[in-house]
């Protein structure tokens, strides 16, 4: 989901952004075709044996790698991109002054990047460009927002992207809605959903004047004919005309915390929503409510159908904005309900002090996930509630040594207790599994703050584990937590963007911006042709020790072997950093200005 919040006082609209996912690397040559943009900054110092220098054109506010594998950064003076493999600038926007990280914000496999340009404090109107992440040039611009943007969501069924807006910031609103083409800017249709929505407060805006928006509340889902939104109950839009089909308006907030519900689900004749814990079921063409289920505790923000049940996970860990930490939320478990009736086919209560995200292995009939203790396989056949363990694998971190043996010291230091050991301190401190990630080649991969491993479900076995000390930095577990999460969100959010990449090359091919189409489809997928053939890799924060210096640093772990083959020492004990997860580039800078500095995890 991608949120834009309210405004600021210097009239710039505030905007979540997403997890980093993916992305390939430029060559100078994009930089040298676009020569009505000026450099992004000052020439670049002499670049260092192991990466280069750069030095921005004043204080870098805020800085991420985009899906296309290029390194945004934003200064009082302007938006700018560069090449982070070489440190070569891309384009610059300096008509883009003071732009917020909340006001940019991109799609999974459009070539469009959002920047949201507000103006007015009480009435605000709100201009939004898409503009080519690769070149920098407008593709195209609205002044048909509405207020302030506080959600923009992807369809990419119908190749469209919805904002929803509110006319000034508040904490609870209704809502205004636009659709619009995503390739042109035209407008598709202009809706409202009247029934207040609760807005949370964007952590990434200041504590003692935060700013509020949808991020946090599950996602709008689509199918043919409609677009079915979970902000204040559950509400149908036909997706052509943004009539209001049907409606069914509750409460979906559990207190502060975030995504503690999931998106709708729809089925063939059924659509599911879950809120607070409960699970409703209702009628797809009609909105008749069929049923509702009991509570099930602090939410169900997971549900998946298969063959006629409709499987819901229990519990989790969730962020509470107003503290700004992750919190775990009992019970911990899932619950498998009939798709028709509601009625409870089998619940399990059995995991153990955390749990992931599910996964379901059709082809063993089997519902995965993991505890703080064990991989556990349950059976899909399971009835009169009772609940069948097809299989409980106890989790495994072992020691994995680094190209030099120096992350060694390191690896596997909770190898001997593993979770088990780390499950008797405090929640906070637990470093228990907390997502499930499937990769291409079958494994799947278990990632908590700071251990990792790999089982291949068609053996039952655990084909590695690898765990690391934490290092000595502050905010580190909300640093960590949020990257594993992030890694989980990626690759869904991958399959969903791919899924829909033909119709949308389609679309783009059709109108007069099919040039940004083809020329991102052409990048992407020569990135993603590198990495397969590199292997993939997650990087991880702890202490190194290499010929750089000693401490606070990152390692980048081969998920084919589990190895911590690559490592990068962080002279700075509080990095502004961010990876390129493909390349394994690292971008950082400091505090209060200075160079920016590119360099590979190696």
């Amino acid at each position: 989901m991608v949120s834009f919040g309210p405004i600021c006082h210097d009239g710039h609209s505030l905007m979540q952004t997403l997890p980093q996912r993916y992305s390939f690397a430029l060559c100078g040559l994009l930089f040298l075709m676009s020569p009505a943009l000026a450099p992004a900054a000052k020439k670049s110092q002499p670049v260092p044996s192991n990466g280069w220098t750069l030095q921005a054109t004043g204080e870098v506010k805020w800085s991420k790698i985009t899906y296309a594998g290029t390194y945004l950064y934003a200064t009082d003076a302007g938006l700018y991109s560069v090449d982070p493999e070489t440190g070569k600038p891309l384009w610059s926007r300096d008509d883009l002054k003071k732009v917020l990280e909340f006001s940019v914000e991109e799609i999974a496999g459009s070539p469009a990047l959002f920047v949201a340009d507000n103006t007015g404090k009480i009435n605000v109107q709100t201009r939004l460009l898409a503009i080519d992440i690769l070149t920098g040039e407008n593709i195209w611009t609205t002044d048909r927002v509405k207020g302030s943007i506080v959600d923009l969501v992807a369809d990419y069924r119908h190749d469209a992207v919805v904002l929803f807006t509110v006319p000034m910031p508040a904490a609870k609103s209704k809502l205004d809605i636009l659709a619009l083409e995503m390739p042109t800017g035209k407008v598709i249709f202009e809706s409202s959903l009247d029934d207040k929505a609760d807005l949370y407060i964007n952590e990434k805006s200041g504590k003692f004047m935060p700013r509020h928006d949808l991020n946090g509340h599950a996602e709008p889902v689509f199918d043919e004919d409609a677009m079915y939104v979970a902000y204040a109950g559950l509400h149908k839009f036909d997706i052509k005309t943004g009539n209001l089909l049907w409606k069914s308006a509750f409460d979906v907030t559990e207190k502060d915390f975030k995504n503690t519900n999931a998106s709708p689900v729809i089925g063939k004749d059924m659509v599911y929503s879950s809120a607070k814990g409960v699970i409703r079921g209702f009628d797809k063409a009609t909105g008749q409510l069929k049923f509702t289920t009991a509570d099930f505790g602090a939410g169900v923000p997971e549900m998946v159908l298969n063959n006629g049940t409709l499987y819901g996970r229990m519990g989790g860990v969730f962020f509470e904005p107003t503290k700004r930490e992750y919190h775990v939320k009992k019970p911990f478990g899932v619950v498998a309900v009939d798709g028709a009736s509601g009625e409870v086919r089998w619940r399990f209560d059995g995991a153990k002090d955390a749990i992931t995200n599910m996964h379901i292995d059709p082809a063993a009939n089997v519902l995965l996930i993991a505890d703080a203790k064990h991989l556990i396989g349950l059976s899909l056949d399971a009835s009169g509630n009772k609940v069948k363990e097809a299989y409980k694998i106890q989790l495994e971190w072992k020691n994995r040594s680094s190209t030099g043996g120096k992350i060694a010291k390191n690896a596997g230091k909770f190898a001997l207790g593993g979770v088990r050991g780390l499950a008797k301190s405090s929640p906070s401190e637990q470093d228990t599994p907390l997502a499930i990630v499937p990769r291409a080649n079958g494994t799947l991969v278990v990632r908590g703050k700071q251990n990792l491993l790999a089982f291949d479900p068609k053996n039952r076995t655990i084909a590695w584990g690898s765990a690391f000390k934490a290092p000595g930095l502050s905010n580190f577990n909300k640093i960590m937590t949020t990257a594993a999460f992030a890694m989980a969100y990626a690759e869904s959010t991958h399959r969903a963007a791919t899924s829909y990449r033909g119709t949308m090359e389609n679309d783009w091919a059709n109108r007069d911006r099919q040039r940004a189409m083809q020329q991102y489809s052409k990048a992407m997928s020569k990135r993603y042709s590198a990495s397969t053939a590199t292997g993939q890799y997650a990087y991880m924060l702890t202490d190194v020790d290499t010929a750089d210096g000693k401490g606070p640093g990152i390692v980048g772990v081969n998920l084919d072997s589990g190895e911590a083959d690559r490592e990068l020492y962080f002279k700075d004990r509080e990095p502004e950093y961010v990876v390129d997860e493909q390349t394994g580039m690292v971008v950082r800078h400091h505090k209060g200005g200075g160079d920016i500095i590119g360099a590979p995890v190696k």
